[in-house]
């Protein structure tokens, strides 16, 4: 990183060439040029590391956020007086229908995990442990470190730097640890909860987060553009006004006829297939359920003559 000048805030734009063996940048304002960082390429500032403070934090956020779930998982004395629904593994198959498991979900708590099957075989706290235990085998040995009790987790998290600039596997690793993540947050029942209805800006699917403290959040998220609503209220409201300003935006949309009573719910069922028999509306196509679709502006303008 170069420093030809200073100022408070630097506006950076890309100047990266084919000759460049990684994206770099120049600030529009003083002149400063740096590189992107190794892991998600936004400029680096105020660091000499070739990965940026937020994606080590975000490694480490990673590990925490196991710890946090692993210790919300289904413990035994829950399973057995029933206050927990796990009696299906993740498939879906019934333990009374398969004599290899333990009945009534006990194999949850008691099971024997199969690491080399990868996250996905994880049923217990044990298991996941055991599967990250061969990250710290690797990394202790190739730091020189002495065999020991190591708290698995912790180990990791204090070499997080090292792996990062060091590790040959160090996306694997990641990959691995945001798998990890996944199935024990399902196992502790703190997978988030889709909304029915995908973003009104980007189409990606909306969630609200279970926490340990709050239970489910009222705030709704977008996992695609990141878009936040306060609270189911306000995630109805902002869907509400995109479909009733669906007419004047989206024009040749094509609608089926659940949806265009959706858009004018004054719009009676029996008016609309009135249209459709007297060939007042025609379809020009059908969705992937069979059902006929029409283009808004013909629907707008049949409402827009009806109420004339």
């Amino acid at each position: 990183m170069t420093h030809p000048g200073t100022c408070a805030a630097h506006d950076w734009t890309a100047t990266t060439t084919h000759a460049d063996e990684a994206p770099t940048f120049a600030c529009t304002s003083c002149g400063t040029s740096t590189t992107g960082c190794r892991d998600c390429a936004r400029p680096l500032d105020g660091t000499v590391l070739p990965i940026c403070v937020r994606c080590l934090e975000g490694a480490r956020g990673l590990l925490d956020d196991i710890a946090t779930y692993l210790a919300e998982m289904t413990d035994v004395a829950k399973v057995a007086v029933g206050l927990r629904a796990v009696r299906y593994d993740l498939t879906g198959t019934p333990s009374a229908a398969n004599a290899a498991r333990l009945p009534h979900g006990l194999d949850a708590a008691y099971r024997e995990d199969v690491p080399v099957s990868g996250p996905g075989s994880i049923r217990t706290r044990g298991g996941a442990l055991d599967l990250l235990e061969a990250w710290v085998d690797d990394w202790a040995e190739r730091c020189g470190d002495d065999e020991g009790a190591w708290d698995t987790l912790a180990y990791l998290r204090s070499k997080t730097l090292w792996a990062a600039l060091n590790h040959p596997a160090w996306h694997d690793y990641l990959s691995e640890l945001r798998t990890t993540r996944a199935v024990v947050r399902r196992l502790a029942g703190l997978a988030p909860e889709r909304e029915p209805a995908p973003c009104v800006h980007c189409g990606g699917t909306i969630v609200r987060d279970w926490t340990t403290w709050e239970g489910l959040s009222d705030v709704a998220r977008c996992t695609g553009c990141g878009t936040t609503w306060g609270s189911r209220v306000h995630l109805a409201l902002t869907e509400r006004w995109h479909v009733r300003a669906l007419p004047a935006e989206r024009p040749d949309a094509l609608v089926t006829a659940e949806q265009a009573r959706a858009i004018w719910p004054n719009l009676k069922r029996n008016t609309l297939n009135q249209w459709i028999s007297r060939r007042l509306l025609e379809p020009v196509d059908r969705d992937e359920r069979g059902r006929p679709r029409f283009i808004l502006a013909d629907v707008a303008a049949r409402v827009g003559a009806s109420v004339a």
